[in-house]
């Protein structure tokens, strides 16, 4: 009986130990950057990097806001967007929306449509100027939004802009989805805990403790308000693209945006184009003994003749670093913060 009872007991100091550790990892490290009870973003959860959290709350302080197109009904609109997670408030946080920055700087209306799946933007720009939605909103500038790292597989082939859908047919598609919310279903026991602690050790070999799609490196100077004030996390498919990235595919880039540029001047609209820089490439030159490749996206898209505008995001962002300015990023996301939004869209007016 005695020998039960021994087993037992070590069977429940091994049982309350496991819950003990797992609540003491969830409570001081895990919860901040699993639970989506806290606004963040996704390089620090994919990493589990707490260090690198920036907390923060939706809130909006800007005397005048963007709609939504299901919120459209024959309001006066000078600027339409189109774009991916940057167009649609993906970093979240203070005045998460740049399209509610252009509508308080220049006082007007701003359009923004969600994109979809199966339709890359410059292609539903050409249809909504295809099947009449353009001639209802009477926009005078259309902005297409688009992440540095998906320019080229998305823009970098031809396209054709002679596609013609109704909007009862565009309906049937579907949307990206981006302002879905979700709610958090981990429990403070999950295995999230023990990944914690692997990366914790694997990050000080590896700069994405081999198997992360978060990668970090050192800066020259803190540029973050978190407490790894000075560590650039950024995404994978930052510096994968990079080897792609040459004259002739940004050339059919520039070739597919001055085409849509013509079509839209026809209706008397103006385009422009912004590329969101990359994390990476806007703080690749502040990188301690940085070993890889540096883009050249924006230098070789500056180059090409245009027949739209490019907001070059990165010419605009980058002396704000020099200055030392902090979370132009977020630290723990690959999005840009309302520091950024602000900065380019006092840049960049519509007059």
């Amino acid at each position: 009986m005695n020998k039960y009872r021994k087993y037992t007991y070590l069977a429940l100091a091994i049982l309350l130990a496991f819950i003990l550790v797992n609540a003491v990892i969830w409570k001081c490290w895990t919860e901040k950057i699993l639970s989506t009870e806290y606004n963040g973003g996704d390089l620090a959860r994919m990493g589990y990097l707490p260090d690198s959290k920036l907390l923060r709350k939706n809130h909006n302080d800007l005397p005048l806001r963007h709609i939504e197109e299901h919120e459209y009904h024959d309001q006066s609109i000078r600027v339409v967007t189109i774009g991916d997670s940057f167009s649609n408030g993906g970093g979240g946080g203070k005045n998460r929306y740049y399209q509610d920055y252009i509508a308080s700087i220049n006082r007007c209306g701003v359009l923004n449509i969600e994109s979809y799946q199966l339709l890359d933007n410059i292609t539903l720009t050409a249809i909504l100027r295809n099947n009449g939605f353009l001639d209802r909103v009477r926009p005078k500038y259309l902005i297409v939004g688009a992440s540095e790292k998906f320019c080229l597989s998305l823009y970098g082939k031809p396209l054709d802009l002679s596609i013609n859908y109704d909007m009862e047919k565009l309906s049937t598609f579907k949307r990206m989805g981006y302002n879905v919310s979700q709610k958090s279903t981990i429990t403070f026991i999950n295995q999230g805990n023990f990944k914690f602690l692997f990366n914790t050790i694997l990050f000080k070999y590896s700069d994405h403790a081999f198997f992360s799609k978060t990668y970090v490196r050192d800066l020259i100077k803190p540029l973050f308000s978190v407490k790894a004030d000075n560590k650039l996390l950024f995404f994978r498919e930052d510096i994968n693209i990079i080897p792609v990235t040459n004259e002739k595919y940004v050339s059919v880039v520039n070739d597919n945006l001055n085409k849509l540029a013509d079509i839209l001047r026809t209706k008397g609209i103006t385009l422009y184009f912004m590329p969101s820089v990359d994390k990476y490439n806007l703080y690749s030159t502040f990188i301690v003994d940085n070993p890889y490749p540096y883009s050249t996206f924006f230098e070789e898209l500056r180059k090409l003749p245009k027949r739209y505008t490019l907001i070059d995001t990165k010419a605009i962002l980058l002396p704000e670093l020099e200055k030392g300015e902090r979370d132009v990023f977020y630290p723990d996301d690959t999005h840009w913060s309302w520091k950024a939004s602000k900065k380019i869209f006092e840049t960049v007016r519509f007059p």
